[in-house]
């Protein structure tokens, strides 16, 4: 990964970077936290920049080891939590080649397995399943390609609704895609503020996580406002919402 890039982005995580955390309007994240935390049982968070689920996993885990490959962000979030004792920080490359870490019960991984690079997300999706120990739980939130897909639907009705005819609404919602481009969408990659992004398929996630010896326990939608995909949604534009897929998954071996 890029330790550059996530370096950069740190002064201005907040205003930039998307807050699942509160935009998860039904805390479903937050009870997957607390079902499945104890106080034997530690947890990992993978890719936890500045920390905003430490607070919660300090709370439900004996133990938590905060994990990114930015040392501003791990010094952003020590600084923050410098009150909860329970938290280990480390700054690693979690794509690094034999990279070593503590097994633990719980891993979270919120937004992190992004990037487009295809080798790189499967190095990183095998160091996590490397580090549950059996009968351990992955929480996995990632963007889903349906969701995006919805959004660039809705842009186009919204066009429509205004007056503007199909193909300029097509136009204005797309543009011309380049051929340079068609390769990254059959993958799934779609760009989030000009940055190509994974975007996942609901049986992708379940054939790569079964293939790692990682049983589903559910898939559902962590549902947001339309406001977090436009800056002022009309009101009309309800239901359905976009959303981000929330995998729960067990180790079996």
């Amino acid at each position: 990964m890029n330790r550059e890039y996530w370096n950069g982005l740190a002064n201005k995580y907040e205003d930039e970077i998307f807050d699942v955390l509160s935009s998860d309007k039904k805390h479903l994240i937050c009870k997957l936290i607390k079902k499945y935390g104890g106080a034997a049982k530690t947890a990992g968070d993978f890719g936890c920049g500045p920390g905003r689920f430490l607070p919660m996993l300090s709370a439900n885990f004996s133990q938590v080891n905060a994990i990114d490959i930015s040392y501003k962000f791990i010094a952003s979030a020590k600084n923050k939590y410098k009150h909860l004792s329970n938290i280990k920080y480390i700054t690693t490359d979690l794509a690094k080649s034999g990279l070593r870490l503590e097994k633990t019960h719980f891993a979270l991984s919120v937004n992190m397995l992004i990037m487009p690079a295809l080798a790189t997300r499967v190095r990183i999706l095998d160091v996590m399943a490397k580090h549950i120990l059996k009968n351990g739980h992955l929480v996995l939130v990632v963007p889903a390609l349906e969701s995006a897909m919805l959004t660039d639907f809705r842009l186009i009705e919204w066009n429509l609704r205004d007056g503007v005819s199909p193909s300029s609404a097509e136009r204005a919602s797309f543009g011309s895609p380049k051929k340079s481009n068609r390769r990254y969408l059959r993958q799934g990659i779609v760009p989030i503020d000009n940055v190509p992004t994974k975007h996942y398929l609901k049986e992708e996630l379940i054939a790569m996580l079964e293939s790692r010896k990682m049983r589903i326990i559910n898939i559902r939608k962590i549902e947001y406002l339309w406001k977090t995909e436009f800056a002022s949604p009309p009101r009309w534009m309800k239901e359905p919402y976009p959303w981000d897929w929330l995998v729960v998954a067990q180790k079996t071996k």
